[in-house]
């Protein structure tokens, strides 16, 4: 119950218009992916997670940096919903924070859902399109 009060409060955060996705850990730990940040640069994705963080109340977006071939990660910035929301989808500078000081992430967590949903999502884009 309580998880789907999270899932309940995430969808109701106000956006323009960003279309989150929803990622669930292994463990059970939910949160979203902003597919519409996600970018590609130098060898990796950069891209918002949103999820409550220890309580309901307290929901955070963060900016990740993720290897492409592997799930080394960073965190690059921090947001509330509010500041979030106020950047109105500006997703020209996510790669400006870029670091070298990523570190492997476990396969129970949300920061590994989330890498793996980026990948399947850049995958599925730049896939060839068969037409007939």
């Amino acid at each position: 119950m309580k998880k789907l009060f999270v899932l309940f409060l995430l969808l109701l955060s106000p956006s323009w218009a960003i279309e989150w996705v929803s990622v669930v850990s292994t463990k059970g730990r939910a949160g979203f992916v902003d597919i519409d940040s996600i970018r590609e640069s130098q060898g990796y994705y950069f891209y918002n997670i949103k999820f409550a963080n220890k309580s309901e109340d307290d929901i955070v977006i963060l900016t990740m940096q993720s290897g492409i071939k592997n799930p080394i990660s960073a965190r690059l910035k921090a947001y509330s919903p509010k500041e979030y929301d106020s950047l109105g989808g500006d997703y020209q500078n996510i790669t400006n924070l870029s670091t070298q000081k990523l570190e492997a992430i476990t396969y129970e967590s949300l920061a590994y859902a989330c890498y793996k949903k980026v990948k399947e999502i850049q995958q599925l884009k730049n896939s060839p399109k068969i037409t007939f």
